[in-house]
């Protein structure tokens, strides 16, 4: 069932119970994470522009998360919730700049200082591979900053291909320079900043390669695309041309059009190769969509308020598609979860305990829809602006927001107002309150972030 909501389709949550998937005993695992895709950018989340059939058909195959959050409205301390299983309150990275510590570098020339993970943090991939796996990493890392010592195959990956954050030639989405491991190669084709072969066709090569592999031991594949991050620089806007849309329009739409067709490649060699019923596949999008793609008509975000960079939902809620082995019947689920829950989810794939992360195991959800206690955990976000902090968090269906820097907190019900357009703080006070004490027990402060700080370093 659909209706609109600000000329947007909005797809209703109803009660699917599906066909029991038979348990899988350390299944493949390959997780793919987008870049700044939007709540609003895939067909099964209510898109009427942008074409991308292939994840439409993961949707159908699977499970589709309504209520799905990142673990942070930008990159790194979303990639790094999503890879320690620990929310922003206290984990090591808690935006992409810290504002004193971490490691001194340069971003376009200026001079900035970056978080990274340490040795002493815990990735699933270290416990993975500990437990059996063979361990993978394609394209985007984004938790190592300037730090040597934070590489993915210092952080649990047995193999990696893809780009480092200190070598600028080697990021967006036609890199000059690309790294197998350790080791810088150049990429012909880009060579002089020609635009000769995609990032996107890169990655997806990359990780067919792996997966075309004869393996003799259960597997984790991280896919980490670049799109549809902004620069828009597309491979091609056929697909768009003949539709009354401005540039940037078309070539958003269709960076996430040669994402989905990436990833139909991706599910088309799980199937070639016969290992699709011992693999959980899994797609999920970093933070909400960005407002530096300044798109005119494509609704990022769909009828949610806020973008990348916002605790409002347009900067957290993304789309999140599971499929368990072959799949079942379409299921859609409206329990609410995010990051800390697919780290805990991915080390119960690999019988692997988790009793230190802040998450909860996806699994019961998976096999049966809107079976959890929606209000047994909230779900806790905080980041840092030039100075002060935001918070945010989730219990239930209510959602309260402290913009920080003496600003009156907000509360909002999900349930009926998803756009997050009339604040009933005063109206309740009692769950305000409740709420308000969830926030002071998840932050601890952090030495690269503190509070006190009037720091110029942005998020």
């Amino acid at each position: 069932m659909t209706k609109l909501v600000n000329g947007f389709l909005l797809f209703l949550v109803i009660p699917v119970l599906p066909i029991r998937a038979q348990e899988i005993v350390k299944p493949n695992i390959v997780l793919i994470v987008a870049d700044d895709l939007g709540y609003g950018d895939l067909g099964s989340y209510g898109s009427q522009i942008i074409k991308t059939p292939h994840l439409d058909r993961l949707a159908a195959q699977g499970i589709r998360f309504t209520d799905a959050y990142a673990g942070a409205s930008v990159c790194s301390p979303a990639r790094g919730t999503l890879l320690t299983g620990k929310h922003t309150g206290h984990a090591r990275i808690r935006g992409n700049m810290t504002r004193q510590g971490g490691v001194a570098g340069f971003k376009d020339g200026v001079a900035v200082r970056r978080p990274s993970l340490l040795e002493t943090d815990t990735t699933f991939a270290s416990r993975l591979q500990k437990n059996g796996y063979r361990t993978f990493l394609v394209n985007k890392w984004h938790v190592e900053g300037f730090d040597e010592s934070a590489h993915p195959q210092k952080r649990g990956f047995d193999e990696f291909v893809g780009w480092l954050v200190k070598e600028p030639k080697s990021h967006n989405h036609y890199p000059e320079i690309r790294f197998n491991g350790y080791q810088p190669y150049a990429v012909a084709e880009n060579k002089g900043g020609r635009h000769g072969k995609h990032a996107t066709d890169m990655t997806t090569e990359e990780a067919v390669a792996i997966l075309q592999r004869k393996h003799d031991q259960p597997f984790l594949l991280m896919v980490t695309y670049n799109a549809p991050h902004v620069p828009l620089d597309a491979k091609s806007t056929a697909l768009y041309d003949s539709l009354d849309l401005p540039a940037q329009d078309k070539s958003y739409a269709a960076l996430v059009s040669h994402l989905d067709e990436s990833v139909g490649s991706i599910m088309q060699t799980i199937e070639d190769t016969g290992i699709a019923q011992q693999t959980v596949l899994i797609f999920i999008s970093d933070n909400g969509g960005s407002r530096e793609a300044r798109l005119v008509q494509i609704a990022q975000n769909g009828p949610l308020r806020g973008m990348k960079t916002d605790l409002y939902e347009g900067g957290i809620r993304v789309p999140f598609l599971v499929r368990y082995g072959s799949g079942a019947a379409a299921a859609t689920s409206s329990f609410p979860t995010y990051f800390p829950d697919l780290y805990a989810t991915i080390l119960s794939l690999g019988g692997v305990a988790h009793a230190a992360a802040d998450g909860v195991s996806l699994l019961p959800e998976i096999f049966t829809p809107n079976s959890q206690n929606r209000e047994s955990r909230y779900l806790y976000w905080e980041q840092y602006p030039k100075k002060g902090i935001q918070q945010a968090v989730r219990w239930g269906d209510w959602k309260l927001i402290s913009p920080g820097n003496d600003a009156a907190v907000e509360l909002y019900n999900l349930r009926n107002d998803i756009s997050e357009t009339t604040n009933l703080a005063e109206k309740h006070p009692d769950i305000t309150k409740k709420l308000q004490s969830f926030l002071h027990q998840a932050h601890v402060p952090s030495d690269w972030w503190p509070v006190s700080d009037n720091s110029n370093q942005s998020q």
